[in-house]
């Protein structure tokens, strides 16, 4: 009789270790969410005409990064224009499962580079000059001039995002008779939605910060708008980081399911009780 009842017992411990553990794995585990992308140069000209760098975007269903767009791209993708005709393009982008996501997008003179490093930091190496061309003021022609021009931000899925704008010996240049003459320095680190402008010719919005909702956040490095010729506006470095969530992965064993699962576990117990019971019984007889 001492056996029988050990081996229930042993049973219907066994049975309850189960369940306990298939209820552990259905409770969902919390798995975090990101996202980001990133676009170097957009030329806007006068009639519609676009030029545009495209955009690279980094994915995290909290297990697996996916990212698409070219990170790197040539400025063949931008075309026939004559805006901007040597440098570098540079839009990353990164999204990781522990709910953070990075982007740095800008534009560089030849030679440079941009990388996300540990902890979603921008880096950046400067080239040499590159030279956008903005149209021209009677004889002489106006250019934006710099040794880099981008943006950088990161978002968290607490949620938070921050973000800046740097630019690198940048101005707008007047050249006439090929003497250069600087019209406008532009500050290297600008606080967020700058605006400066060269009177007549250009209106400029620095660091241009916007969101859409807590937590995401877009930066724009430069927005250049000209005020005649065939150029419309130049956008420079846009990164944008967000919105980032915490979300349950689908459990094992829906919890829905419980019930049948714990239910399945009394009729195994009663089972073993019913298979007792008639042992006894024959015994008596």
């Amino acid at each position: 009789m001492h056996k029988v009842r050990s081996g229930v017992a042993r049973a219907a411990t066994a049975i309850a270790g189960g369940l306990v553990m298939a209820l552990a794995v259905a409770s969902p585990a919390m798995a975090d969410t990101s996202q980001s992308s990133a676009s170097a140069l957009q030329i806007s000209l006068v009639g519609g005409g676009l030029a545009s760098s495209g955009t690279a975007s980094a994915t995290n269903d909290g297990t697996t990064e996916s990212i698409s767009g070219n990170t790197n791209p040539p400025l063949a993708v931008l075309g026939g224009q004559t805006v901007i005709t040597a440098g570098v393009l540079g839009q990353s982008v990164r999204a990781y499962n522990d709910g953070t996501s990075a982007a740095c997008a800008g534009v560089l003179g030849a030679g440079g580079a941009i990388t996300i490093g540990a902890g979603g930091s921008c880096i950046v190496t400067p080239g040499s000059e590159v030279t956008l061309n903005l149209g021209a003021n009677g004889l002489a022609t106006i250019s934006l001039v710099a040794d880099a021009i981008y943006s950088e931000c990161t978002a968290t899925s607490s949620p938070s995002a921050t973000g800046s704008a740097t630019l690198v010996n940048a101005r707008i240049v007047s050249t006439l008779l090929g003497i250069p003459t600087t019209l406008l320095s532009l500050p290297a680190n600008p606080a967020p939605n700058t605006g400066l402008s060269v009177p007549g010719l250009l209106n400029l919005t620095l660091n241009g910060q916007t969101s859409s909702a807590t937590g995401q956040l877009t930066v724009t490095a430069l927005d250049l708008s000209a005020l005649g010729g065939a150029l419309a506006s130049v956008v420079i470095g846009s990164s944008s980081c967000g919105v980032n969530a915490v979300a349950p992965p689908i459990p094992v064993i829906p919890l829905a399911g419980a019930p049948v699962a714990l239910g399945l576990g009394a009729v195994v117990a009663g089972t073993g009780g019913f298979f007792l019971h008639r042992r006894r019984a024959a015994r008596r007889s």
